[in-house]
Order: structure tokens, then C-alpha cells, then sequence
């Protein structure tokens, strides 16, 4: 009688990565240089008032990788997603969290079938700034800085990029030379990956699809549903909040026009700044709070 062996059980295992997202005054990075939770360390940074764009990591066995873990049999991908923020880093995340799509390259794990389907967002870095360098070794690792645009333009030439950011940029198209856009991820510089498995490429598509938060006179706002800039700012501290999240310069006088206009998503304060050095400057507050609604859904 032939016996016949039960199948090998090759049936993929389900995956749940999170990319968490923040912006950090360059101020509040000085403090965080020496405590071994910001990397690359003190690189890029640029002097005096700013933000910088960065990335939520943990310690993993590959490296520096993104917070991830198992779907469970009772939970949808989402909820899944919030439980591994909870877990991994100690976030109650209450933001919105976008689905980014499936990896799934066979390869992609050399030990096990994975297939991970990672969720982005956006937190406040108040919100994170008690969990870092606990649990997990909760650390933050640059996405795109000012200083990091400038080196990239003194190198490569910015103009010619439709975003740029250390894990990754997209070349404008040439008509002339009938090149259409032309993608680079890390595998393909000659610094390499920085984060373990394919997280950089994660990192990478959810920058992406994060930065249609900026596209024409969307409310980034009420799309990403944080605040980071406080409740008053200067239209050039929304300016670079931008201009890190997209990995682009913009054209000073022509943003200002766009925000002022009677279409703005911003209303002008009766407030006046004067706590940096030069003229006073205006300042600005949201016309409509990020928790009223989520636009773009």
C-alpha cells in the first residue's frame, strides 16, 4: 500500500510593516545628537531654524529596520498595524494610516515565504519623543533635510529631480531624448541600502504617496490629520515643511501668492513674530483643525 507523505507547507506567511513618518525642528535634533537615536548623526543637519524629514526605525536582526509583525487570525490589516506600532514602539497611534500596497518578491525573505503589507503615516514628534530609544531601540532615521536637498544639489542638480530623498529619488523626464521619469532606490547608489530587507523600498513608496498630501492647494493638514507646525507659524516655516516632505525647493513668491490667496486652507493671525532676528513676520493658522475631516479620500 503506498503511503503518501502530507505536502510541505509552503503557504505564505502575512506581514504587517508600519512607516511612520515625522518632521523635527533642527533645534530639538541638536539636543537628540549623542543619545544614539538619530541617524546619520549630526549629517545633513541643517544650522538654525528648520525642520527635517525622518523615518520611525527599530533594532532588528537584519540591522536598522521598520516596526513589522504576523497578522493574527482576528484582526484586519489595519488594526494589525496599530497593534505592531503599540508593541514594537509603545504608539497608541490615533492618525490616519494609508494602505501602501503588497511586497511580495519571493526573494524578499531568504529564510520564509512573506508577503508584508505595510501602512503609512504621519505622527506628531512630541507624540514620539517619550518612546525613543525604548522598547525595541525606537530610533529615527533621515528621510530628507534642507542640508540634505543642498548636498544633493551641489552634486546631481536638484531641477532635474521631481523629488529627491535619501532613500530614493525620481529624475524628471527629457522630452528631447524621449526619456520618460527614471526611479533610483538605494539598492542601486553607491551607498546601498540603509535599513535591513526591502524597508527601504518601503520607506521609499510611502514617500511617495506621502507627498500628494502637497499636491496644488490641498490641505496637507487635514490629509496627513497631524499638526506639526503648531497652532501659529510663518508662511516660510510651511514652506519648508513642505519642501522637506517633498523633496523639492519652491518658488518663494509664488507659494506665498498661492497661501494667501482666498482659497488658502490658511487665515492670518492679528499676531506678529518677532522672535527672530530681522523684520517681523506674519503669522498663520489653520482655517479648518486636521481632526474636522480627512481630505482626499
Amino acid at each position: 500500500m503506498n503511503i503518501m507523505q502530507a505536502p510541505t507547507d509552503n503557504h505564505a506567511r502575512i506581514a504587517v510593516n508600519v512607516v511612520i513618518f515625522t518632521v523635527v525642528e533642527n533645534q530639538t535634533l541638536e539636543k537628540l545628537l549623542g543619545l544614539g537615536v538619530v541617524s546619520p548623526e549630526g549629517q545633513y543637519i541643517s544650522d538654525g531654524n528648520g525642520l527635517s524629514l525622518f523615518v520611525v526605525t527599530m533594532q532588528g536582526n537584519e540591522g536598522r529596520i521598520l516596526p513589522g509583525g504576523f497578522l493574527e487570525s482576528n484582526e484586519t490589516i489595519e488594526q494589525a498595524a496599530r497593534r505592531i506600532a503599540e508593541e514594537k514602539l509603545g504608539l497608541s497611534l490615533k492618525i490616519k494610516l494609508r494602505a501602501l500596497g503588497s511586497f511580495d518578491d519571493p526573494a524578499r525573505d531568504p529564510n520564509h515565504r512573506i508577503i508584508s503589507f505595510p501602512y503609512w503615516g504621519m505622527v506628531n514628534f512630541e507624540d514620539l519623543r517619550q518612546v525613543l530609544g525604548g522598547r525595541d531601540r525606537v530610533g529615527l532615521e533621515l528621510v530628507n533635510s534642507q542640508g540634505f536637498m543642498q548636498h544633493w544639489h551641489e552634486t546631481y542638480d536638484l531641477e532635474r529631480y521631481d523629488g529627491v530623498s535619501r532613500f530614493g529619488s525620481r529624475q524628471m523626464p527629457n522630452a528631447q531624448k524621449r526619456i520618460g521619469h527614471i526611479k533610483q532606490l538605494t539598492a542601486a547608489t553607491p551607498q546601498g541600502r540603509i535599513l535591513g530587507l526591502d524597508h527601504d523600498d518601503m520607506v521609499f513608496y510611502a514617500w511617495r504617496q506621502m507627498r500628494h498630501a502637497f499636491n496644488s492647494r490641498l490641505d496637507p493638514f487635514r490629509y496627513l490629520a497631524i499638526n506639526p507646525l503648531g497652532d501659529e507659524f510663518r508662511i516660510s516655516d510651511l514652506q519648508e515643511f513642505q519642501e522637506v516632505c517633498r523633496g523639492e525647493r519652491l518658488q518663494r513668491d509664488t507659494f506665498r501668492r498661492a497661501m494667501m490667496s482666498e482659497s488658502s486652507y490658511l487665515r492670518k493671525s492679528e499676531v506678529r513674530d518677532q522672535s527672530r532676528p530681522g523684520k517681523p513676520a506674519n503669522l498663520y493658522s489653520l482655517a479648518a483643525p486636521p481632526e474636522d475631516g480627512v481630505e482626499g479620500e
